[in-house]
């Protein structure tokens, strides 16, 4: 039994005639005859009455119309969800991001997915960069907005979405807090509380390179695996920090941000995915992405700046 034998008999039994459905079937009337007689003898029974006057449903056609109908149904919304998955408009969307550079893009992006995609079921995992990485490899998120990737992973491909200015953090009581300005060789006799360098890989290093290539070597006074929690310790006065400037999102009181100058190369912040084209939902997103890769650009350099950051903190 094969779907046309359903559709052939379905069309029978809609036009209760053999030459108006093989009309409406595109089929020469002898060859429907057959198609019917053969799904007949295949069930064991007949599903039509008919002479040269009439044409009408057996009790067992009439039962068999009933289960004929929902397969067609079922087959032909089958059809249109394989279709709709092709064009990545149904399925599933696994994100992973950190908030402090993301929560003035994510949601919007998140929100304009929804209303192209609405039946697109979307998960959103706060994540350090090295959760990320091993998320993505093991498949568990599509998606990550991440840092910069350590060497070694040739199957992921990477676009830089914007690069941010790192600045000074440190307790408003710091006698450094109130300048605009710090050199970075000003903080070789500080403390540097840091995430720790398996949380944030190249954060870290970055850091490191730029303080060395300062002239000194920072003092690594205490660790954390949350930027929150850095920003608590500054604020506990445990050490100053160095940070993306998008971490004045998580927190403006009790701290400084200060510029440092001359400016630290900015770092990176990256969406990355596997470069496998096999899952058109992800796909879908970042072909979004990349459409308002411009505006994500104009929203970051339009948030509040330092120098409104550290007015506040000094008034």
């Amino acid at each position: 039994m094969e779907l046309r034998h359903l559709r052939y008999f379905v069309a029978v039994a809609s036009e209760l005639s053999f030459s108006r459905a093989a009309e409406k079937s595109l089929v020469a009337q002898p060859a429907l005859s057959t198609q019917i007689a053969d799904l007949e003898r295949e069930i064991g029974t007949p599903l039509f009455f008919r002479n040269k006057r009439v044409v009408r449903l057996t009790v067992a056609g009439a039962v068999f119309l009933k289960e004929a109908q929902a397969i067609l149904d079922a087959s032909e919304a089958a059809k249109l969800n394989a279709l709709r998955a092709s064009r990545g408009e149904f399925g599933e969307l696994s994100i992973g991001f950190f908030a402090a550079p993301t929560m003035l893009f994510l949601p919007d992006l998140i929100r304009r997915f929804r209303l192209q995609y609405p039946d697109v079921t979307i998960q959103m995992f706060e994540m350090t960069p090295d959760k990320q990485l091993a998320a993505l490899e093991r498949g568990e998120i599509n998606i990550a907005f991440t840092r910069p990737l350590p060497p070694g992973h040739p199957d992921l491909a990477t676009q830089i979405l914007f690069r941010e200015r790192l600045l000074a953090v440190m307790a408003e009581t710091h006698p450094l807090s109130s300048r605009r300005r710090v050199r970075l060789s000003d903080l070789a006799e500080e403390r540097f509380v840091l995430l720790d360098r398996g949380v944030a890989i190249s954060l870290y290093d970055h850091i490191i390179a730029a303080c060395s290539s300062a002239g000194f070597s920072p003092v690594v006074a205490g660790g954390a695996d949350l930027m929150a929690t850095v920003l608590t310790m500054v604020a506990a006065e445990q050490g100053i920090s160095i940070v993306p400037e998008g971490v004045q999102n998580l927190r403006n009181q009790q701290i400084s941000f200060v510029s440092i100058g001359p400016a630290m190369e900015p770092i990176p912040l990256v969406m990355c995915s596997h470069k496998d084209h096999t899952n058109p939902t992800r796909d879908a997103f970042l072909q979004l992405v990349h459409e308002r890769k411009t505006e994500i650009q104009q929203e970051f350099v339009r948030r509040p700046g330092v120098q409104k950051s550290a007015r506040r903190n000094r008034t």
